[in-house]
This record gives structure tokens, sequence and C-alpha cells, in this order.
């Protein structure tokens, strides 16, 4: 944020604070402490807080079979951080609803925040996420930033030919006269009240989600932030086949999610309304019937799909050649030419980036350093072709035997190393001996009536919250150290850093 941006807002003595239990929550949330019994007592305090908490415990989004009586019995049903995130929900809402400003069309705004709650709320429990109350929360207040910026600059949403519905048109207003937006000014106010960094992030992203790498674990929460402001325009305006096309290509994009689930969002979404605005005790009117928005999103998507089908049978060739040139340049920025997976620079990036989010969310991390029994043998003795067809075939079945969210790269010559995020050690000693017997079963055809088979020694290091290593680089070295040992003894297995006597490591 710009310095003279931030000196107006911190000078401004009208901006939205958080009502002292809203600011008693967020206390608590950042309290590596706390428990249920704290905030079961602190939610006590406020009776209308608590009634809004049982009514959502006993709501269709928690088919829970019995009624649910008490604070205790709603807590052990929503869990701590769903119930923590749905109080603040409530109270703050409440308290900033009562901010009026100048500029600003504050029941439209509102209108739109209750719609992006509710439809993040689907989204979540339609991708099976477990945040689904912190994703609710953030959609709640993805657009903070418009009350604070109506507040220090009165006049910023007030020109007559702004239109105050647009939101596209809202963010290009606050572009050219402030040179930011809302999203980072939200994000700045959620700081100055101490909110934990994935709402900050979700806050900033929810107008440009590219803000976050893709392959951050951080950057799915930030695509259904964008998504619930996008899908509550559905309900707001009367779109157009191609936004509704363009919407659906980016949920499929992001979240995997084809045409039929878009729609069951949207379903579901229309369903949910009503438990919003009684939760919320405001009415929230669309521009039309759901029931019509519906009909019409069915007929814009299923008009969208024959014009693909179309399309790729009219373009199949340019669509191939395309994709050719797009994965071979994706190769050359991150995959190793000869066996295809991941690089030595952008594994050690990798490496760094996911030891980070151990170590930032208190998660196992396994590095297994990989190295091929003898292979220099098979270099002298059939040649360097027999040895990259030999290199190639131990990254197909390294691959093979790792999880989608797991990674492998090679590390130099015949060298590999996977990385296995939340992951025990002994899911990873498990991992390591479906890969040590796809080795010693796989036959390598590396000339015409020549096969060979090549075992592979593997060296395990897990950094954990209760064992935990300095920095990456010493991580690295340990699971380098524990291949070492492997191999030296006997080689075609596996061995534990941890299982190692120190002793025998000097």
């Amino acid at each position: 944020m710009l310095p003279e941006i931030e000196e107006k807002l911190r000078s401004c003595p009208s901006l939205p604070s958080p009502p002292i239990i809203a600011a008693q929550i967020i206390n608590l949330v950042n309290d590596p402490e706390v428990d249920i019994k704290k905030f079961t007592a602190l939610l006590r305090c406020d009776p209308a807080l608590s009634s809004k908490i049982l009514r959502i415990a006993n709501s269709p989004v928690y088919p829970y079979p019995k009624k649910i009586e008490n604070l205790h019995q709603a807590l052990m049903i929503l869990g701590l951080n769903a119930t923590v995130s749905l109080a603040l929900s409530f109270s703050l809402i409440t308290s900033l609803k009562k901010s009026v400003g100048s500029g600003l069309d504050y029941g439209f705004f509102w209108k739109r925040a209750l719609l992006s709650g509710t439809a993040a709320r689907v989204i979540g429990i339609t991708c099976r996420m477990v945040e689904v109350e912190e994703l609710y929360l953030a959609s709640l207040l993805q657009d903070l930033g418009m009350l604070v910026l109506d507040k220090a600059f009165p006049n910023l949403y007030a020109s007559k030919d702004l239109n105050p519905k647009c939101h596209k048109s809202l963010l290009q207003r606050e572009q050219d006269m402030l040179g930011i937006t809302h999203a980072a000014t939200g994000s700045w106010l959620l700081a100055q009240w101490n909110f934990p960094d994935r709402f900050r992030l979700a806050i900033a992203g929810s107008d440009d989600p590219d803000r976050v790498p893709s392959q951050d674990e951080r950057a799915r929460f930030v695509y259904c932030v964008n998504l619930s402001g996008k899908i509550a325009e559905v309900f707001l305006y009367k779109m157009e086949s191609e936004a509704l096309q363009v919407l659906q290509q980016q949920t499929e994009s992001w979240l995997g999610l084809p045409s039929k689930v878009f729609l069951e969002i949207l379903e579901k979404t229309k369903i949910h309304l009503a438990e919003t605005e009684q939760l919320f005790e405001t009415e929230i009117p669309t521009w039309t019937d759901p029931q019509t928005i519906l009909d019409n999103a069915r007929e814009a998507l299923l008009f969208r799909n024959l014009q693909i089908l179309k399309e790729v049978e009219e373009l199949q060739i340019g669509t191939v050649a395309m994709e050719a040139q797009f994965n071979n340049l994706e190769e050359s920025n991150r995959h190793d030419p000869l066996t295809g997976v991941l690089n030595r620079a952008y594994l050690d990036k990798s490496l760094e980036s996911s030891f980070e989010q151990a170590r930032a969310h208190d998660e196992c991390l396994t590095l297994v350093f990989g190295d091929l029994d003898k292979f220099k043998s098979v270099n002298d003795t059939y040649g360097h072709h027999a040895g990259d067809v030999i290199l190639q075939s131990a990254a197909r079945t390294l691959i093979s035997k790792v999880r989608t969210t797991d990674l492998v790269g090679r590390y130099g010559g015949e060298e590999f190393v996977l990385i296995l995020p939340k992951t025990p050690a002994e899911a990873a000693h498990i991992v390591c001996n479906r890969i040590l017997e796809a080795f010693r079963t796989t036959e390598h055809e590396v000339a015409r009536d020549t096969q060979l088979t090549v075992t592979i020694s593997l060296g395990i290091a897990t950094h954990s919250p209760d064992k935990p290593f300095s920095n990456v680089q010493a991580l690295l070295q340990a699971s380098d150290e524990a291949v070492y040992f492997a191999k030296t003894h006997g080689g075609n297995q596996y061995m534990s850093y941890e299982s190692i006597e120190p002793a025998a490591l000097i």
C-alpha cells in the first residue's frame, strides 16, 4: 500500500472497528493455548451470538440426528475453528452493518456480501474443504476495504459516471483515483485487527487470485473466495450467457468442477439464501426469481458445451499444436528434459516452499532421497543411451508410486528427491516399500533382447512438530546421509535418518 494512502487511513477517525466481543474472539484465535472452555465462556457473554451459533448447529448444513441443546454440544459438532469463524461472522457483520458512508450503495454492498458468504459455504462443502466456515467469513469480508475507503475518501464512490452496482467499475475507480483497490485495503485493515494470515491473503486476492501462485496450498482458498463474489453477482445481475460461461470455466479450471456441479452450486446457494437472511436478519432480494436464474444458467452452459464440442471438432489440429507448444515451454521451465520430473532449479524452489509451509502450519514433511544402485556399471557396460533409458523408466516408476500432491525431482545424475507433504515417517515407509518392490520387479529394455533390473536405495528424513529441522538444507542433508547409509550397507533398501545410530554417521 502507498505510504500516503496508509497515513490517510490511519488518521481517519471513523474507520470500521471490531466490537468488543469480536476483538476478544480474535485474541483467542491468536492464543496457542485456546481451548473450548475459554471460548464457550466468552460466547455465553453474548446471548444473541450464542443463539445464532446454536441455530446454525441445528441447521441442515450440519445434519446431526439429535437437536443441539447447548453451546458445548454445538462446539463439539461444529469444531472450535468453525465456531470461531462463525462467531466472528455474526459479531462483525452485525457491527459493520451499522456503518454508513457517503457514496457507497450500502444496501447493495451487504446483499453482495451475504450472497458471497452463502455461495462460499456451498463451494467449500462441495469441494469437501475442512475450513468451510473460515471460507464463509473470508467471503463475507472480501469487500471490507470498500467500507474503509468510503470513510477515508468520501467522494470516491460519489461520481455520477460510476455505476455503484458494478464491481468492475468500482475497482477501476479505486485504481484510477488512489492507485490501490479495496482488496489491498481490506487486507491492511485485517492486519490492524490482528487477523490470521489466511484471511488477509484471501482478501488481498479476492479480486486478483493470480496474486497467489497456483502451487501454493492456500490458492484454492483464495479461488473459492473470488468465485463466491462472482456467484453472488449471478443472483444480483441479469448476467449474460458469455459471463456465465466464463464463470463456469473459471470454476472448472481452479477447482476442477464441471458444468453439472457448477449448476448444483447455484441451486444450493439459492436454497440457503433463506437461512442466511434469518441468521443476519436481512432480506436479500435478487433481480429476478432465483429459479429463472438457474434456468438461464442451464441454457447458457448447455449452449457453451455444444460450442465447445464443435470447436474441438473443427480446431483439433490447432489445439494439439498449441498444447504441445505450451507443454514444451512448461517442461523447459520446470522439468528435466530427459526424465520429465522437476529439474534441479525448480526442485530447490519446491523444497524451500514445502518446508516453509510445513513449518508455518505445524505439519509433517518427509523428503526421500533416491539413488539408483550400481548405475555407473550400466553406463560403462551398455553405454549412456542405456543409462538414459534407465533414468527415464526410473522417473516413471517413482511418479507412479506417489500421490498427485507429492513432487518428484531429479537432483542430479542418477539421484532423485521425493517431496511428501503432510506425510509422517510411518507413511513414508509404506511409500518406500512400494517403490523398492516396483524397482525390483521392473525390467528396463535398454537394447533389443536386453532387459535390465536396477534397484534403488532410499533415504528418509521427516520434519515434524515434535522433531523439527532448523531449515530445509538440514532436512535434505539428513535424507542424503540416510541414503548413503543404505547404499553402503548393501543398497536395494530404504533407511530412515532417525533409525541410524549417531556413531554410524561419522
